[in-house]
């Protein structure tokens, strides 16, 4: 019996026709998945100040927003007793990715435990704002070092996505779309987070359903008892589920909990 539901939120949750804010159909489906008794749990590679407000917060009958948030990719896991999961990338392994951005490889986000910085204004920045509806500030990576970094954003494609993984190899590189990649530690990923908020909540053993969109959702999709790629995904994240719903604008979530019996 499914016990918890992990959401990733950009492709998922969030559309860019509705605004960024939780389609209509999706918030009666979760609205109906709590009441059924189902954990229901961010699952999402955005820092905490980067969670809108109907994210983390709620809406009308899903109030006090989700049960548990793992972010960060799995960097961070909290709920509202506090963090449960830490889980910061290595000192000398961020110099490592701080010294490729020195020698103007590429532009990065650096994110600590609660936002996310631009090393400067560009135009793959700017796009990635657009498509997230959020700005992020300028600030120098390595004053960022001076605390703990949990997750690097490089804007590299994927054909160039090497140029991370061939000198951060202690570490875990994904992608959600081909303007950037992620790169966190290696022990932590979308599936550590799952494994971490299960553990949390005493349920170790029980059943999970993940929903996601992007390539860095595949390992979750394919962690969780039940994972389900919606219309609008990669072709990576659909290889990797076990059941592709509607799009998200199609009442996706919904659909799919439906299917599996989870709601009526």
């Amino acid at each position: 019996m499914i016990q918890a539901a992990f959401f990733d939120i950009d492709g998922t949750l969030l559309s860019n026709k509705t605004g960024h804010v939780i389609p209509q159909g999706t918030k009666d489906a979760l609205v109906a998945l709590r009441r059924r008794g189902v954990k229901c749990c961010i699952c999402s590679g955005r820092p905490k100040a980067q969670l809108p407000w109907c994210i983390r917060d709620g809406f009308p009958g899903f109030e006090g927003g989700f049960d548990a948030y793992v972010v960060l990719t799995g960097s961070l896991c909290y709920d509202a007793e506090g963090v449960y999961a830490d889980t910061p990338i290595d000192h000398s392994t961020a110099e490592r990715f701080a010294g490729l951005v020195d020698r103007g490889l590429f532009d990065c986000l650096t994110l600590d435990r609660e936002d996310a910085f631009a090393n400067r204004d560009s135009a793959k920045v700017h796009e990635l704002e657009r498509m997230v509806a959020y700005e992020y500030p300028v600030r120098d990576i390595h004053d960022m070092l001076e605390g703990p970094i949990y997750q690097f954003c490089a804007f590299l494609g994927p054909g160039e996505q090497h140029v991370v993984e061939d000198v951060m190899t202690d570490c875990i590189v994904t992608r959600w779309c081909d303007l950037f990649c992620d790169v966190v530690p290696a022990t932590s990923s979308k599936p550590a987070g799952v494994r971490a908020t299960m553990e949390h909540f005493g349920l170790e053993d029980a059943e999970t359903i993940a929903f996601g969109d992007g390539g860095n959702d595949a390992t979750m999709l394919e962690y969780c008892t039940v994972g389900v790629a919606m219309g609008n995904g990669t072709d990576e994240a659909k290889a990797a589920a076990d059941y592709v719903t509607a799009d998200i604008d199609d009442d996706g979530i919904a659909k799919a909990l439906r299917h599996f019996g989870l709601i009526d």
